[in-house]
């Protein structure tokens, strides 16, 4: 049996949490329709027990999709804004993982509610308080040729730095990028410390008018992540971009992760 403090459950968790990111990060850029994006960015992570390297992703935004790509772990990303689904594409593996927003945010929800008793406590401490939070505007930076504003934002242990394009608008309906960022709101507020501090450093990003070019977070469980866009384009992306790939296994990680609570309750 697997402890709490297990290594494969810690992952496990660590994994969620880092889709739950996923999807959140998608919805800090939103506003009114804008033209369709594509954003090359080099990406430097470090985790746990060494985890972690760099690699190039693409980004390709539409009023409906952002799809990341990334060759050299053969993984690709695509969020459904409209139906609310986030798709994780193994092309090693030919599977596809699928998971609702609601799925993502129940299961961080889950890990509070799961918690022996003392977790939440020690949640609490590792995360810091929600309400201690401070955001600076740095001053202007200029990322792949383009004039930023350089920010830095701290949430309990949480920390932020990045620099935005004011110009660049994700190409999200407001209506819809709206209802998101309410919905997920509610839902951060309900999964205690951890979300909490998610919920108020995203609250804050959102604030920040444009894409951010260039981010750094650290503070969380010993991550370190960096990203820098290298390349901007404008313009119409191909609908193929957004299409799943024929003939993949597709699993439903949201209802499996759903079945999976009810057993432990």
């Amino acid at each position: 049996m697997r402890g709490y403090f297990g290594v494969q459950t810690f992952q496990e968790n660590l994994m969620r949490l880092r889709l739950v990111l996923a999807l959140a990060a998608t919805l800090v850029c939103g506003a009114l329709a804008a033209a369709d994006l594509t954003i090359t960015f080099n990406s430097v992570a470090k985790g746990m027990m060494g985890a972690g390297g760099t690699s190039t992703e693409i980004h390709y935004y539409s009023s409906e999709f952002n799809m990341v790509r990334n060759e050299k772990d053969r993984r690709d990303t695509l969020v459904d804004f409209k139906n609310g689904i986030s798709y994780t594409i193994d092309h090693k593996k030919k599977t596809i993982s699928k998971m609702s927003f609601d799925d993502a945010l129940a299961a961080l929800e889950s890990l509070n509610a799961a918690q022996p008793e003392g977790m939440g406590q020690m949640f609490g401490a590792m995360f810091g308080d929600p309400n201690d939070f401070k955001v600076d505007k740095v001053g202007p930076e200029t990322v792949a040729g383009r004039s930023c504003t350089a920010w830095n934002i701290r949430v309990g242990k949480l920390a932020m730095s990045l620099s935005a394009d004011p110009t660049l608008k994700q190409p999200i309906p407001d209506t819809t990028y709206m209802k998101m960022v309410q919905a997920r709101a509610a839902q951060f507020a309900k999964a205690g410390p951890m979300g909490a501090s998610f919920k108020r450093l995203y609250e804050e990003m959102a604030k920040i008018k444009g894409i951010p070019l260039k981010t750094h977070m650290t503070g969380m469980m010993g991550m370190d992540v960096a990203t820098e866009a290298t390349k901007i384009e404008q313009g119409p992306v191909p609908a193929a971009t957004f299409t799943l790939p024929a003939g993949y296994k597709i699993e439903d990680a949201g209802k499996k992760m759903r079945e999976e609570m009810m057993k432990k309750k």
